[in-house]
């Protein structure tokens, strides 16, 4: 399988790059953390890939090939408007990030927010007040975790306990963290498709047969025509 140069234009003035694999299957969006690129997922991707999701990667604006400057205060919108154009092609997706980046992500909702969001290892500079505030998203959360990483543990549980939506938690006794942990536990690779198959897949399967049946209706309305 080969990986194909993607862009998603955000904006007029804001081009998003990476990379596709073009399976026909549900679409899963992977983004680097803060200051990170493509690398970071280092066949990741592809393992995914492999496993039948059409893995989308792409580097976050004024990142890599992406146009943009980094500015971390316009990431939460950014994404927002990349994965309403991504769905609008590809329909119902998936979004998979790591580090501070997945902890600010955690608040995506509305009709762009992805089904489901994988967030490996989150963890958030708030202040201890800020850390209470609750986190109200219809996003269906897989927060993956070590266990043995003192600070950096404690914080993904954080961000854990401020969500308020559907949750689940997978951790193992480890000291990475992000990508690095997926790399060294290959099981929890498994885990993530385990759990797209289950909470996104189906929603894929109902819009693809949906807009089967539009496609359908409208070509014989034009063909009676």
């Amino acid at each position: 399988m080969e990986r194909l140069p993607i862009e998603v234009r955000v904006r007029p003035d804001l081009v998003i790059r990476g990379h596709e694999w073009p399976v026909e299957r549900a679409p899963l969006v992977m983004l680097h953390d803060h200051g990170g690129d493509l690398d970071s997922w280092r066949g990741i991707d592809r393992s995914l890939a492999e496993q039948g999701f059409r893995v989308i990667s792409l580097e976050l604006p004024g990142h890599g090939l992406s146009d943009g400057t980094p500015e971390e205060a316009t990431v939460l919108g950014d994404v927002t408007e990349l994965l309403g154009q991504v769905s609008e092609v590809w329909g119902p997706l998936g979004l998979c990030t790591y580090g501070r980046l997945a902890a600010d992500l955690c608040a995506l909702d509305g009709p762009n927010a992805p089904v489901v969001h994988i967030a490996l290892s989150p963890y958030t500079q708030d202040t201890p007040d800020q850390e209470d505030r609750g986190l109200n998203t219809r996003v269906l959360h897989l927060i993956i975790a070590a266990t043995s990483d003192g600070p950096r543990s404690e914080a993904a549980h954080v961000v854990f306990d401020r969500l308020r939506a559907q949750k689940l938690w997978a951790s193992v006794a480890a000291h990475s963290q992000g990508p690095d942990l997926l790399l060294s536990h290959p099981h929890l690779i498994d885990d993530i498709c385990i759990f797209l198959r289950r909470y996104l897949v189906p929603k894929h399967l109902s819009w693809t047969a949906s807009a089967h049946e539009t496609a359908v209706s409208e070509f014989q309305k034009k063909d009676s025509e």
